[in-house]
C-alpha cells in the first residue's frame, strides 16, 4: 500500500472513531429530549434519565460493533479472564482512584493561586455532586438507589462499549494498539470534559484501554470501571442521601479511608500492571509453541498419508550408496 493510501486509511479510521462518537451523542440527545418533551425533569429523575440514556446508547453502540465486525474480525473482544488477571484489575482500579484522588487534591491546592482555575475547580466539584442543583426533598429515594445503580454498573458496560469496543477497535484497525491507545484516550477524556476533567480522563482512557489491549477481553474494562465507579462516587452518593439515615460521620470516615487506601495502593497497581504485560506475553508464546507444534503435526501426517498411498518417498544419492553397503 502506497503512503499516501496509508494516510487515507489512518484518516478514514479517526473519522470512523468520530461518527461513532456522534452516534453516541445523539443516542443520549433522544432521550435528553424527550424526557423535555413529556415533561419529566432531569435533575429530580436523574436516576431514571441516566438509566434509559445509557440503556438507548448501549443498543446502539451494540449494534454498530456487530454491523462492523460482518465478514470482519470481532471489534469487540471477549473472553473469560483468569483469576490472576481478574485480582490485578481491582488492583489497578484502586490504584486509578488514587491518582484521581491526587490529581484532584493538587489541583485545588494550585486553584488557590489561579483564579480560572478555582473556578473550574468549582465546576468539578458540582459535576460530580448529584444533589448540587437540587435539593435532596423533591428527588425520590428510589431514583437515587436506580442511579447509583447505573453509575456502578450499566455506564460502566455502554462506556467500555463505546469507547474500548467501539472507538478505540476501529482505531486499532488502522494504527495497531498502542497508537489506538492515546487516541480513544484522547477522545474519552474530551468528552468528560476540558476543564478539570479532561486531565485525569486522559490518563485513565490510557489505562483502562491498554489494560483491554493487554487481556483481549472487554469485560477488563468494564471491571475497572465499574470498581472505579463504585469506589470513586457511587457509595458516597448513596451515603450522602439523608433519606437513608446513615450519619455524616460514618460517611465521612468512609471516603477519607477510601482515599487513603487507593493513594496507597497506586505503587501496588504499577506491580498489577507488570504482572498483566508479563502475562499477555507468556500467552503469546505458549501460543507461538502451540502453533509450531501444530505445524510439525500437519507435516508428519501428510508424509504419513503419502507413504500408505504407495508413494516412494524421495531418497538422496548418499542415502542410495549407503543402502548398496
Amino acid at each position: 500500500m502506497s503512503l499516501g493510501k496509508q494516510i487515507l486509511s489512518k484518516l478514514g479510521a479517526i473519522g470512523k472513531a468520530l461518527v461513532w462518537l456522534l452516534y453516541f451523542i445523539c443516542a443520549d440527545g433522544v432521550i435528553y429530549y424527550t424526557f423535555d418533551f413529556i415533561g419529566v425533569d432531569r435533575k429530580i429523575y436523574k436516576g431514571i434519565f441516566t438509566l434509559c440514556s445509557s440503556i438507548v446508547v448501549f443498543i446502539t453502540m451494540f449494534v454498530i460493533a456487530r454491523l462492523l465486525s460482518l465478514k470482519k474480525e470481532p471489534l469487540i473482544k471477549i473472553k473469560k479472564l483468569d483469576p490472576g488477571q481478574v485480582i490485578s484489575l481491582v488492583v489497578i482500579a484502586l490504584g486509578m482512584l488514587g491518582f484521581v484522588t491526587l490529581y484532584i487534591i493538587v489541583a485545588d491546592k494550585i486553584s488557590a493561586y489561579l483564579e480560572s482555575l478555582k473556578d473550574a475547580m468549582e465546576e468539578y466539584r458540582d459535576s460530580v455532586d448529584r444533589f448540587s442543583d437540587t435539593p435532596q426533598v423533591v428527588v425520590p429515594a428510589w431514583d437515587t438507589v436506580v442511579y447509583v445503580i447505573t453509575l456502578c454498573f450499566v455506564i460502566p458496560v455502554t462506556e467500555e462499549i463505546t469507547f474500548r469496543g467501539v472507538i478505540f477497535g476501529q482505531l486499532r484497525r488502522a494504527f495497531g494498539p498502542w497508537v489506538s491507545v492515546i487516541l480513544s484516550a484522547l477522545i474519552f477524556g474530551v468528552m468528560h470534559g476540558l476543564t478539570v476533567h479532561i486531565g485525569y480522563a486522559v490518563a485513565c482512557g490510557i489505562i483502562i484501554a491498554a489494560c483491554y489491549h493487554l487481556t483481549d477481553s472487554i469485560l477488563a474494562p468494564i471491571l475497572l470501571h465499574s470498581i472505579f465507579n463504585i469506589f470513586g462516587s457511587g457509595i458516597a452518593t448513596f451515603m450522602s442521601f439523608e433519606a437513608f439515615g446513615i450519619p455524616d460521620k460514618v460517611s465521612s470516615d468512609f471516603m477519607l479511608g477510601t482515599n487513603v487506601l487507593s493513594m496507597l495502593m497506586m505503587p501496588v497497581a504499577v506491580i498489577a500492571f507488570a504482572f498483566l504485560v508479563s502475562y499477555k506475553r507468556k500467552k503469546e508464546k505458549e501460543l507461538l509453541k502451540l502453533e509450531e507444534t501444530s505445524e510439525v503435526q500437519v507435516e508428519l501426517t501428510e508424509e504419513t498419508s503419502n507413504g500408505a498411498n504407495g508413494e516412494t518417498p524421495v531418497t538422496s544419492e548418499d542415502d542410495s550408496i549407503e543402502a548398496k553397503e
